[in-house]
This record gives C-alpha cells, structure tokens and sequence, in this order.
C-alpha cells in the first residue's frame, strides 16, 4: 500500500512527544507530561493497527512481523548492552544477565524503558489476528464492534490483574510486574490496534481535513485532561477510570491525525521534518533513552541547571539517533534491515 505522508507526520509527531514525556517532563511541565500521557500510547497502536491486515496467513503475519519489531528489538538490546561492554566498561557477566531480563520484555525489566512497545505489538498483532478470525463469518460489521467494546472492557477491568503477579514454585516466592510480552495489555492496547484498522476501513480520511475535528477533538481532550488529573500509563498498567481515558485517547488520537492533515498541507519543510522523524521513529524509539540517560548527568555537572537539564538534552535525544540512521542506518541495507526499516 502506498504510504500516506500524514501516517508518518502522526507518527512523527507521536514519536517527538514521547521522547519528551521521557526526558523529565512531570518535573518541570507536569501539565505537558500529563497532556501527552492522555494519548501517545493508544496512538501507537492506533497508527500501528491502520494497515493490519487479517487476511493474510498466521505464518506470513509472524514473519512479517519479527522483521519489523522483534528483529529491532533483539538488536538494539544486544547492541545496547555491546555498548555498555566496551564504552562503559560494564562487566560481560553483568551485560549477560540484564540481556536474560531483558528477554521478559515488558517496561519493568528493560534498562530502556521505551523499547516494550515493540515485544507488546507483536503480541498485540498475534491478538487481532484472533480478534478477526473469529469475527469473520459475520457479514455485517455490527458483531465486530460489539466484540471490540467487549475487548475494551474486559481489557480496562483486568489490566492490573498482574501487577504484581505473585508466584510460589518449589517452596519459593517471587513476585513479577506484569506478565510476559505484555500480555496482560494485549486487550487494552489491542482495542486501539483494532479500532485504529475500523476507523481507516470505514471512516472517510477527507473528514482528519475538517478544522471542526481539529478544534473539536483538542478541545474536548484538554477539557478532559484538565479536570480528570490522574495519568494513564499502560506500561504501569493505570487505568483507573476507563470511559474518561478511552476518551481522552480517543480524542488525543483524532487530534493528532487532523492536525498532521493540516500539516500535510503546510509548509513542506515542516511537513518534511516531522515525516521524516516518523520515518526514524524506531530508531528515536530505541535510543533516546540511553542518550538522555548519559547525557543528563554529564551536562548537570557542567550547567547546574536542575529540572531543567532534560529539556537540554532533549535536542540531544532526537540528534543522535538521526544521525545514527544518517551515517549507520541508511548506507548499509543489512542493518536497515535489522531495524525492521525498509529500504528507500
């Protein structure tokens, strides 16, 4: 399918916002950091879930898939932690075992927080597939959107079930936060997976054109993030109140989406900069974490400058993994591929 330049300045405008959210934002900006909570994840999933496509084989989806986000996933840990082997003289014993955690692959267990999403929307493809091969004798799409309510529920009423999830095996006790591969999100965020791939099917993209979806979908998802003050987090598993935060993402999605249609149609170096940054996203994805994560420190000890120092950074946290895609990405067809990229 051919892409559409508004999909990626979502995605880049998602991915810029993310990386915010991350860089220190509920100190300095706890307003801001609350605002982009209210969405960016439904919106991942949401974007993610636009071109799925169900009619395709279950082997064909696993392949397919393990190319665009297990492969990433595996690489960037392993070279993460090469990394902290050479760079920061971390013990190869030490870089082993937080590999095996790693392997858990949910947010409680990564050293780069940010890097569940991918594990979490392999799984969450894996559900839909499920999700569409037993709503596909219907003919009508009206038991497909009941079932998605049903999932949406079932999704917001279990979602910390299990966290923590506490085991007793041979006499012993541990205790995990939340399950493997973010299973226990695969309802949550599979809702927004699906409902992203409904609305692209059956919703006409000339209305995202409309300034009445604009200002009205900002509008109601500020109002809404004003006077509900509790933030939704899926990696922490907080969803606390789910007709409001449905709506919030609900709303924060169709935001974005309408105010990358306008984009689409601005200035082209500024729609060019935010597709190109939706282009990268896995890479800002990946790596704005161990920058920020280095480079906070460093510049706190020379400026002094408190609170402030992420948002320093956070030019730095962008910067770098451009520059890694520019220089290390890019050229090489091998490792564009293990990124999960395609080719130009």
């Amino acid at each position: 399918m051919k892409r559409l330049p508004y999909i990626d300045i979502a995605k880049g405008i998602g991915i810029l916002l993310v990386a915010l959210a991350h860089n220190g934002t509920a100190a300095y900006a706890p307003f801001l950091h609350h605002w982009i909570y209210s969405f960016h994840m439904p919106l991942f999933f949401f974007l993610s879930g636009m071109f799925f496509k169900p009619d395709i084989s279950f082997l064909d989806l696993l392949r397919r898939r393990f190319d665009s986000l297990l492969k990433p996933f595996f690489f960037g840990i392993f070279l993460i932690y090469f990394g902290a082997v050479f760079f920061e003289k971390m013990g190869l014993s030490i870089a082993w075992g937080r590999i095996v955690k790693a392997m858990y692959a949910n947010g409680y267990y990564l050293d780069w927080v940010a890097m569940w999403f991918l594990p979490a929307l392999f799984t969450v493809n894996l559900f839909a597939f499920l999700f569409y091969l037993a709503f596909r004798p219907a003919k009508h799409p009206w038991p497909r959107w009941i079932g998605l309510l049903v999932v949406l529920a079932i999704g917001a009423w279990t979602v910390g079930w299990f966290n923590p999830l506490e085991l007793h095996l041979f006499g012993r006790s541990l205790t995990l936060k939340g399950l493997p591969w973010s299973l226990d999100l695969a309802l949550l965020a599979g809702f927004y997976f699906i409902l992203g791939r409904e609305i692209f099917q059956n919703m006409p993209q000339q209305w995202f054109l409309s300034p009445l979806m604009l200002v009205g979908t900002g509008a109601i998802n500020l109002a809404l993030t004003l006077f509900f003050p509790e933030t939704m987090d899926f990696n922490t598993r907080a969803y606390g109140l789910p007709v409001v935060f449905t709506l919030e993402a609900v709303t924060g999605i169709l935001f974005i989406l309408a105010l990358s249609r306008q984009l689409e149609r601005g200035p082209g170096w500024l729609s060019g900069f935010f597709s190109y940054m939706g282009r990268i996203s896995v890479l800002i994805l990946i790596f704005h974490n161990p920058v920020q994560s280095y480079l906070t420190p460093k510049l706190e000890y020379v400026l002094h400058t408190g609170i402030y120092t992420p948002l320093i950074v956070y030019p730095f946290s962008i910067a770098v993994p451009a520059l890694i895609y520019e220089l290390g990405v890019r050229p090489n067809p091998v490792v564009t591929k293990l990124f999960g990229m395609k080719e130009k």
